[in-house]
């Protein structure tokens, strides 16, 4: 429609209805009647032919216009492709360049060997295959134990080159390696193999921005010289993970010496990481503690925002018992920021750090249900999260769990006696066998100590007094050796919080008041926020008959660890003996939250039910307790119990 307007439109400017007019009015003024009739019938033929030229070219001239029509869609077309294919051009550019420019690792190239070497098929792809392997085995091994990934070793292949840029002769892979050389962090590794005068082999590399490595040997000795060769590359091409891997293979004193030339020459963001470093491999090379914790601290004063200096200042007070230092340390480490880490940790490290941080603090609480990390992180094989498991569920008083974690532990396959010591330790002493736990102790060491390698012999005593000697010393007092007990516990440490309370523990069985009271006192003081000397001073309060002294000390404890069930149970337990076991039901309502399957508990709220003659809900919470994971000695007792409400006896 709009064309035909548009063909009219076109018409009627051909037409001159201006200049007709005035001809007709001159005919018909100079001339007869006839001769005006015959001009009028010669115009009106005129206007028949152009009508009828116009009616023939009217479908010539709409079909034209559809087409112009078309060719303007079609150019419009063409210029939208053209404008998304460019556009899409400009942004794979773009992306290969932000790629490029973002590139970082080791590129291995290959080695040039002597030519009687390339027969033999050692060629220079071959040692360079070879060299790589070894960086990618010792960057795995050290990735294992550390927060940071380092960047990722690679070789030069031509082999990957598989498109060409027609009328160039350059590859597509070439391209992209330029383009990574220019834009990109990669380094190159080039390396060489020839022989010497003597017959021997020098093999040799060369890192760029860093110098050149040299291994010389036999021919016999190639393998030992590549693993020579890419121990050197890895210090130089990633210094702080070279440090895990020497820690982790054992060579503690090689560790603690890389740490300390790191320390002396790293500035900016590794700076305070480098004394992190320094300070673990100092404690496990030479068990200078003290000397450890003050390299801990120069890392968290050169950098107080960084969590790794707080790691192992958190670290070194664990391993020497003071809890409260360590709690501290834990603390800070969950109010700092991930932006605020090295680029290496952030995310992925520092996410680790947090988790191990808040289930020390879990576990310092007493909150053992949210403490499943608090000794065993990214460093642990399956098995050894198991066993860590298995200990917090027999701290939860949990012995079916705890026995089928230990079982599947073993099942897991690369377990350790070692490792499985601490977790029967605490189910035998959570279920009252003391002997078994005290057997439990012998090879125990403390978890960090149980890996290959060298520890300082002063590392492993340290270790030793302060987190295997007080349960020794606990399971001997349970078991009437106090002679033993006190062999064990009197030489450790007086401000290792552990030990303290394990002295107290000891004091408290031999019913020595006093000496309990003093040494549970000590631990307070030592560790104010933790509860586990307060809970044990109570449990001392409640044998003597100090009702109220008793319950004083668990509302402390409670205060300081409110998801800690102990202290509740007894708590109840001490109401009671007072009568009150209304007020009881209260408190061990509360504990059922954190222990729900706790024999002991279950058994004294089903007696405090019965006393308040409420019998039939005593019998379910005795039926509870049946259910669970029992000793020959526990079923006795609940039989008892179960007799004395069906006989109507509270």
């Amino acid at each position: 429609m709009n064309d035909e307007l548009e063909f009219e439109e076109a018409a009627s400017e051909r037409e001159t209805p201006t200049a007709d007019a005035a001809a007709v009015a001159l005919a018909m003024g100079a001339a007869d009647r006839r001769r005006a009739n015959a001009f009028l019938d010669s115009q009106t033929a005129i206007a028949e032919l152009r009508r009828e030229h116009l009616h023939e070219q009217r479908g010539l001239e709409i079909s034209h216009l559809r087409w112009r029509r078309f060719n303007d869609w079609a150019r419009a077309g063409w210029q939208s492709m053209l404008g998304l294919v460019a556009a899409l051009i400009v942004v794979v550019i773009g992306t290969a360049m932000w790629n490029a420019s973002h590139a970082s690792g080791l590129i291995v190239d290959a080695f040039t060997v002597p030519p009687d070497f390339e027969h033999r098929g050692m060629g220079g792809d071959v040692i360079a295959g070879d060299v790589t392997d070894r960086l990618a085995a010792i960057r795995q091994i050290a990735v294992n134990i550390s927060y940071s990934n380092t960047a990722d070793v690679s070789r030069n292949s031509a082999n990957a080159i598989k498109v060409e840029i027609p009328d160039t002769g350059v590859s597509i892979g070439e391209v992209w390696r330029y383009l990574r050389a220019w834009l990109g962090h990669e380094r190159q590794l080039t390396g060489s193999l020839r022989e010497a005068a003597d017959g021997s082999l020098i093999l040799s590399a060369a890192l760029d921005g860093t110098g050149s490595f040299v291994a010389a040997g036999k021919a016999s000795d190639l393998p030992a010289m590549e693993q020579e060769l890419a121990e050197a590359i890895f210090g130089a091409f990633d210094p702080v993970n070279h440090i895990n891997y020497l820690s982790a293979i054992g060579r503690r004193r090689e560790a603690m010496d890389a740490a300390a030339r790191f320390a002396s020459v790293a500035r900016g963001l590794y700076h305070a990481d480098a004394f992190a470093l320094w300070s673990y491999t100092t404690a496990f090379a030479t068990g200078d503690f003290q000397a450890a914790l003050a390299r801990a601290h120069v890392g968290e004063s050169i950098d107080p925002q960084l969590a790794v200096p707080h790691v192992m200042a958190a670290r070194m007070n664990f391993f020497m018992g003071r809890s409260e230092d360590e709690l501290a340390e834990d603390r800070t480490i969950m109010s700092l920021a991930n932006a605020d880490q090295l680029p290496a940790h952030q995310d992925g490290g520092f996410t680790e750090m947090q988790a191990q941080a808040g289930s020390v603090i879990a576990l310092l609480a007493g909150d053992f249900a949210h403490a499943k990390r608090w000794n065993c992180s990214h460093t642990c094989t399956y098995a050894g999260l198991l066993l860590s498991d298995s200990i917090i569920a027999a701290r939860l008083h949990d012995g079916r769990t705890a026995r089928m974690l230990l079982g599947r532990g073993f099942a897991a396959g690369g377990t350790n006696l070692a490792d499985a010591g601490e977790a029967r330790y605490w189910l035998d002493a959570g279920e009252g066998r003391w002997s078994a736990a005290l057997a439990d102790t012998r090879g125990l060491t403390i978890s960090y100590a149980i890996r290959q390698g060298d520890f300082d012999p002063r590392f492993l005593a340290v270790t030793h007094a302060t987190y295997v000697v007080p349960l020794v010393a606990v399971a001997n007092a349970h078991i009437g050796r106090f002679a033993d007990a006190h062999t064990a516990i009197d030489p450790t440490p007086v401000d290792c919080v552990p030990c303290e309370t394990a002295r107290g523990d000891v004091a408290a069985l031999e019913k020595n008041w006093s000496g309990a009271a003093y040494w549970f006192a000590h631990a307070v003081r030592d560790a104010p926020s933790v509860p586990f000397a307060q809970a044990d001073w109570g449990e001392m309060l409640l044998h003597k008959g100090d009702y109220d002294g008793a319950i004083e000390k668990f509302r402390e404890s409670n205060r300081k660890g409110p998801r800690f069930a102990d202290p509740l149970e007894m708590w109840g337990e001490a109401l009671m003996q007072m009568n009150r076991s209304d007020l009881a039901l209260v408190k061990f309502e509360e504990a059922n939250k954190y222990t729900p399957n706790w024999y002991r508990l279950h058994l004294k709220w089903g007696e405090a039910l019965a006393c308040v003659g409420r019998a039939n809900e005593a019998r379910a919470q005795f039926a509870t307790a049946a259910r669970l994971d029992l000793s020959k000695s526990d079923r006795a007792a609940l039989a008892i119990a179960v007799k004395r409400v069906d006989a109507g006896r509270p």
